[in-house]
């Protein structure tokens, strides 16, 4: 039997793009936040079974889902609430980055506990507030 793995990987990617394509912004930010727990997730798996370098590549994706998040940040329009989420997204880069160079679980749970938070707090504010009010949060 043919291994379809790289076939459902290719399918997936594909879904993924186009529902990015077609997001709107509130979406593209809950999209982003699916997959860096997915990474986090991959990470601890990756760490706990010693697979080292899918465990970095796992760590790198998050980060690199971080620094979108990061810079999607409004803080015009957001104020305070956006300078505790860049604070909040930068420790956890510093975390993430740790984490991958000490292979520490401790770090990446952590990390994958404080996004989780956001990522409930943003998913409940889908169509409570204006795409203004969603926009300066991001």
């Amino acid at each position: 039997m043919p291994n379809d793995t790289a076939g459902l990987n290719a399918y997936r990617a594909a879904q993924n793009q186009a529902q990015a394509l077609t997001a709107d912004p509130h979406r593209l930010i809950q999209l982003l936040f699916a997959n860096l727990m997915m990474s986090l997730q991959k990470a601890k798996g990756f760490l706990e079974r010693k697979q080292m370098s899918e465990k970095g590549k796992s760590i790198t994706h998050a980060i690199e889902i971080l620094l979108a998040l990061d810079e999607a940040i409004d803080e015009e329009k957001g104020g305070e609430l956006a300078a505790n989420l860049r604070a909040l997204y930068n420790y956890c880069i510093r975390q993430l980055i740790a984490a991958n160079q000490e292979c520490s679980m401790e770090k990446l749970e952590e990390v994958q506990r404080l996004m989780l938070e956001i990522k409930v707090a943003w998913d409940s504010i889908e169509g409570k507030t204006g795409d203004s009010d969603a926009a300066a949060a991001q």
